[in-house]
């Protein structure tokens, strides 16, 4: 029968180095916690640091003592101060012990796999989307603390300030329209951004636009699902944008001897580019996010857009099923993406008919289709709307933290662009 991965001598190591020199404590905590301790007297000394730390209480062995059942830790602290080697690192000790604990919870998800493979869910998108959850989780968060005290929190935060001030560098994924950067500053991580209009408004166009500009000018990695276009029309919008030839002459074939070396260093630029587009036209949730999380854990992943939230299919999809919900469900999976990969989720949505009864055709939050989770759910909701045959307006009508405002759109036609 193999062994259960542990090391006792290398968990009295870590809590005999940082009895030593309590110093160390705040540093290795940030690698293992109490939960990564095997043994159990080991590990109810450790979560009994981790009270003290949070008393603000120095850690050595007579606080312990109090702190802790005095007769069980007498001889255990002793043994562990006498464990640590003369100039070992708890870092070391620590980073073994963490790497321990993740064999263990990886043994552990092997189990709950093979039992939900015997369980045989009805759903197998569901139990993938499960299992993927389960691994992925192993992967992201290895060594980190869902829970961050303000202090660094606030560090992290000045830096981000710091990056700004002195190099001018965007915080987020530049959109590609100046007018919409100035407000939003960019495609922001873990948000969730609704591109709302009616049909033929510019949705598509604005989310080609910026995959194009995020990708080709600043190097990132973009994920685009589309439900409604397949991934040729998609591919000839791009080649479009990047040549600067026309949508309808690369269709037709109209391609005059001038525009050759434009549309052969189009192709060059798009080749280049880390485009992934998956054209499935029924696509759930389920099946979006486990996509997501592969191409994410080979390669990375920087932005991901989905062409449209309406036309994707409810993970529990039935024939009574009521839409309004099954758009709710739909929309909270994206954000919960967004979160999970830590990337901002565009995801172009339809408007109701509302606007088009009103004298100046300008769409309001309410006339987001099918669902108010929509609103509820996304950080930020762009609405375009063409007041009139020669432009296209942009309104940030929810920005969850900064301004709202509008922008005028210069719309190119041959080219299906933005500028």
């Amino acid at each position: 029968m193999q062994k259960t991965p542990s090391d006792r001598r290398c968990e009295m190591a870590l809590i005999g180095s940082v009895l030593i020199d309590p110093e160390q404590y705040i540093g290795v905590s940030t690698i293992v916690s109490s939960d990564d301790f095997y043994y159990s007297e080991l590990r109810a000394v450790w979560a009994a640091m981790e009270r003290l730390n949070k008393k603000n209480i120095k850690i050595d062995e007579l606080t312990l003592h109090s702190e802790m059942d005095a007769d069980v830790s007498r001889t255990v602290l002793g043994d562990c101060v006498s464990s640590a080697p003369l100039g070992g690192s708890a870092m070391d000790y620590a980073r073994i012990a963490a790497d321990l604990s993740l064999y263990r919870k990886m043994i552990g998800v092997a189990h709950e796999i093979a039992a939900l493979g015997y369980e045989r869910p009805e759903s197998t998108d569901m139990a993938l989307d499960k299992i993927q959850s389960k691994v992925f989780s192993l992967t992201s968060k290895r060594a980190l603390q869902s829970t961050q005290p303000v202090d660094q929190v606030a560090h992290e935060v000045m830096a981000r300030l710091d990056t700004v001030m002195t190099s001018g560098v965007n915080p987020g994924i530049p959109t590609g329209i100046v007018g919409l950067d100035e407000i939003i500053s960019g495609w922001q991580k873990s948000d969730l951004v609704i591109v709302a209009a009616r049909p033929s408004v510019g949705k598509t166009a604005l989310a080609i636009t910026s995959a194009k500009h995020a990708a080709h000018v600043h190097g990132r990695r973009i994920a685009l699902y589309s439900l409604e276009m397949s991934s040729q029309s998609i591919g000839t919008r791009l080649l479009s944008t990047f040549s600067g030839v026309g949508v309808q002459d690369i269709l037709r074939g109209r391609v005059s001897g001038a525009q050759w070396p434009r549309l052969a260093g189009g192709v060059s630029k798009m080749l280049r580019a880390k485009i992934m587009i998956d054209d499935t036209p029924t696509i759930t949730p389920a099946e979006l996010r486990s996509r997501a999380r592969y191409i994410a854990m080979n390669g990375g992943l920087d932005m991901v857009i989905v062409d449209y939230l309406q036309l994707m299919a409810s993970d529990r999809a039935t024939k009574d099923a009521n839409r309004v919900i099954e758009v709710a469900e739909i929309s909270r999976s994206l954000k919960q993406l967004a979160r999970e990969l830590d990337v901002p989720v565009i995801a172009l949505s339809q408007l109701n008919r509302s606007s088009e009864h009103r004298e100046d055709g300008e769409p309001r939050l309410s006339d987001l289709r099918d669902s108010g989770a929509i609103e509820q759910d996304a950080d930020i909701v762009l609405m375009l709307w063409r007041p009139n045959d020669s432009g296209v307006k942009l309104k940030v009508a929810k920005h969850r933290n900064g301004p709202i405002g509008q922008v005028d759109l210069m719309w190119r036609k041959e080219t299906v662009e933005f500028k």
